[in-house]
């Protein structure tokens, strides 16, 4: 009984809008961005397709700013820094699959960050006994929720 008072204690918390979230959602956007400054040439072809042509400029108006919508090379960089999978489920109308015409075999487009360059789970290349966290997000048009 302690546990689940403490996690619905913890949960509460994390959900209170303009206190504890918004600092752990900071720390995560500091982190973000200190991966993306610590490998810049990964990042910079993404972000050069956003019209930004360093790191830091895309960083400072883009990763750290409070208030500003996550996009896909956020989520990669954050997934590398923090060592875990994110997969996201794509809502937006995206279907992967199937050639035929009535659609058999055909789902939900879904992408995978926080994998090695090769394919390979960078924590598993390592080690094969560890297995790697994986968040799965829903992707609806505009926003990104969690569902497991």
């Amino acid at each position: 009984m302690r546990f689940e008072n403490a996690m619905q204690q913890l949960h509460s918390k994390l959900n209170e809008e303009n206190a504890t979230s918004d600092y752990c959602t900071w720390f995560m956007r500091v982190m973000a961005a200190a991966q993306m400054k610590s490998n810049p040439d990964r990042y910079l072809p993404y972000v050069m397709a956003e019209n930004y042509y360093d790191i830091p400029t895309f960083c400072s108006k883009e990763v750290e700013p409070m208030g500003k919508e996550c996009g896909m090379v956020q989520v990669s960089a954050l997934a590398e820094c923090m060592g875990v999978r994110v997969k996201i489920e794509y809502m937006d109308g995206r279907m992967t699959g199937g050639g035929g015409g009535g659609g058999e075999g055909r789902k939900v487009a879904t992408h995978v960050f926080g994998e090695g360059d090769n394919g390979n789970d960078d924590i598993t290349a390592a080690n094969t006994n560890v297995d790697r966290t994986t968040i799965t997000l829903l992707y609806r048009p505009g926003h990104y929720d969690i569902l497991y």
